[in-house]
């Protein structure tokens, strides 16, 4: 398996608070199943300021690290870009570090609000080669209340990606049932553990693959994680087949189906 967001980095954000916990997290993720890791630190939310020259020192310190622990894990450079409430502007590009140098880049949006100026946001953002992928939409409260505000961002050409805790119940029902809606609705193109330390927030991938599957099926499971391959090496993302909501914006009145 492939984790496209971790926060594996020490000493970045809420992650690990050295490198024997980072180690510690290696670990677990190889027990897992889990071959690669793109660790995505905070920036521009709160304190956390991570951009590119700073991170991929951090990635090069892990990955020796691993190699002379003999863990078989790859880690990759990556960043969770906070896209602020009150944002004007485009993203700032000099910041900006893609998921392992491809197009995508991970955005974490507000939890309770909607930036004005999305649009702006996304069309700039692919206006120069890059495709924004989305974090855990099923925790930003306009997505959970108003379905159709999240089909917008697909066809504004955003991908959306869950996270491994709201498909096993760590953020509570209301949570774990906007992620199943949402992924039953053709919505999701990724998931990954969004791990930061192996007690409270630990990666538990492997178990969220496994509930997807006996919900939704194995198909969706396979797309899932073939997509996080494609990501990876930079490849388009597979997009499964749609539920268009009849009113998009005041969520779904009725439904239609496309395919993408």
């Amino acid at each position: 398996m492939i984790d496209t967001h971790c926060h594996i980095l020490p000493m970045c954000d809420d992650g690990p608070t050295d490198w024997n916990q980072a180690l510690e997290m290696a670990k677990e993720a190889v027990s897992e199943g889990i071959t690669d890791v793109i660790a995505t630190p905070h920036h521009g939310k709160g304190r956390y300021y991570n951009r590119t020259d700073k991170i991929a020192s951090m990635v090069g310190r892990m990955n020796t690290l691993l190699s002379a622990e003999k863990v078989p894990l790859a880690v990759w450079a990556g960043q969770e870009y906070h896209y602020s409430a009150n944002a004007r502007k485009g993203p700032d590009f000099q910041a900006l570090q893609p998921l392992n140098s491809s197009g995508y880049v991970l955005i974490e949006l507000p939890s309770k609000s909607t930036p004005r100026h999305w649009r702006d946001f996304v069309q700039a953002l692919r206006n120069s080669g890059y495709q924004p992928v989305i974090a855990h939409p099923e925790r930003h409260l306009p997505f959970v209340q108003e379905p159709g505000n999240m089909y917008e961002w697909i066809v504004a050409g955003a991908y959306f990606q869950l996270t491994a805790p709201s498909i096993n119940g760590l953020y509570g029902r209301e949570a774990r049932k906007a992620a199943f809606r949402m992924a039953h609705n053709g919505w999701i193109h990724l998931l990954a553990s969004d791990a930061h330390d192996t007690d409270a927030r630990p990666l538990r991938l492997q178990k969220a693959y496994e509930t997807l599957d006996s919900m939704l099926g194995q198909p969706l499971v396979g797309m899932l994680q073939d997509n996080a391959r494609r990501l990876l090496q930079g490849e388009m993302l597979h997009c499964s087949e749609t539920v268009v909501p009849a009113e998009t914006r005041r969520g779904p009145i009725g439904f239609l189906r496309r395919n993408r």
